[in-house]
């Protein structure tokens, strides 16, 4: 194994040891990932399910297996991600920055550690309420969501490129908490951008051209999931784009924080 590789894995070590016992992590994000969208997904369910067996009520449509794990990307990979830019954030401020640094000269090898770190924690949470979502759902509510099928091409699609989608998703997280060293400044700076930026920028002129390049929804239609939003560059391609830009803003903030010091040194 390379030094590289050994530090990296000596990172991701370091970083499992510090989210241990009653963390952030696993006592407050991760459950919130969890519950979350189960919450949203199975009380909509119960609620249409509900109207779709009532004699003479309005027609409840069936939803497709396209549509039954919405909530699972946008809101379980938000959570993450923005944990994920939290986390980097925290841990360049204090103490916590000065030990990082003595451990890990390289400012680039904690931050793929924690990339890598954060972004299987939320493939593996993602990829657990896919698999639940989609076989409770056409067993529970039949009526609405007897369509959904995780055997079926969109639902073996979600399968692969949800959890996918989260872990890259993660690395953009990374990359913002590197260079937006406030941590609640991160977040913030992740979630204005998922949620305000991206959903309004066709109200610019020209604005669906633009939004056409906007990384996160191009990662959401990379998913499968229906949505308004006319991927530029296909399913895949949408995919490929969205690691693309991740791997850019990874590289750039690493470009940045390396940097820090050297400019620090001159007006010394």
């Amino acid at each position: 194994m390379s030094p590289a590789a050994v530090r990296i894995c000596r990172g991701i070590a370091a970083e499992w040891t510090r989210t241990a016992g009653r963390g952030f992590l696993w006592t407050v994000a991760v459950p919130l990932a969890i519950l979350l969208p189960l919450l949203v997904t199975f009380g909509i369910a119960a609620v249409a399910e509900r109207f779709a067996t009532i004699p003479g009520q309005l027609e409840v449509m069936s939803v497709a297996t396209a549509n039954s794990v919405y909530w699972v990307i946008t809101s379980a990979v938000s959570v993450l991600t923005v944990t994920a830019a939290y986390a980097h954030a925290a841990a360049q401020r204090g103490r916590t920055s000065d030990l990082a640094a003595f451990l890990f000269p390289r400012a680039w090898t904690m931050a793929l550690a924690r990339w890598i770190f954060y972004g299987v924690v939320a493939a593996l949470v993602t990829l657990v309420l896919l698999v639940l979502i989609m076989t409770v759902l056409p067993l529970r509510f039949p009526h609405v969501y007897g369509a959904v099928d995780i055997g079926s091409p969109a639902g073996i699609r979600f399968l692969w490129t949800v959890p996918l989608y989260a872990f890259i998703a993660c690395g953009i997280g990374i990359a913002v908490g590197s260079v937006v060293r406030a941590p609640a400044a991160a977040v913030a700076v992740v979630l204005f951008w998922v949620h305000l930026v991206e959903n309004s920028i066709s109200l610019l002129p020209n604005g669906y051209a633009l939004q056409a390049y906007a990384p996160f929804l191009n990662g959401v239609a990379a998913t499968g999931q229906e949505m308004a939003f006319l991927p530029r560059f296909g399913p895949t391609g949408s995919l490929i784009y969205f690691l693309a830009v991740a791997v850019t803003l990874f590289l750039f903030s690493v470009a940045v924080r390396a940097a820090a010091p050297l400019r620090r040194r001159r007006i010394r």
